[in-house]
């Protein structure tokens, strides 16, 4: 999902907004290439990662396990908790930073 922000957050500020609102979450930094991004982690199988990019900000459902990761493939994207987790995550920022979801 892609949210459109009319004024992006810092990347440490949106770091710590996340640390914040998802406490009972893993938040931390993925320096991925060629940008960094921020994984938030519901559980081993269950994440999301968050990319800063032009005026967007970029949300994909992940599994934040390599491992596990390579096993699910592409089949973890049409998994439900996949996709809520990743529509919560959107939600969120598109509240947050007041966007409109493309």
């Amino acid at each position: 999902m892609i949210v459109q922000a009319k004024q992006l957050p810092d990347f440490n500020e949106l770091l710590l907004t996340l640390k914040s609102q998802f406490s009972n979450y893993a938040v931390y930094t993925s320096n991925s290439i060629p940008q960094k991004s921020i994984i938030v982690r519901k559980s081993a199988t269950v994440g999301a990662q968050i990319t800063l990019r032009g005026n967007e900000i970029i949300v994909d459902a992940c599994c934040p396990n390599i491992f596990i990761s390579g096993l699910l493939g592409l089949i973890s994207t049409i998994f439900p908790p996949y996709h809520h987790f990743e529509m919560k995550m959107t939600g969120f920022l598109k509240k947050r930073y007041s966007g409109l979801i493309h």
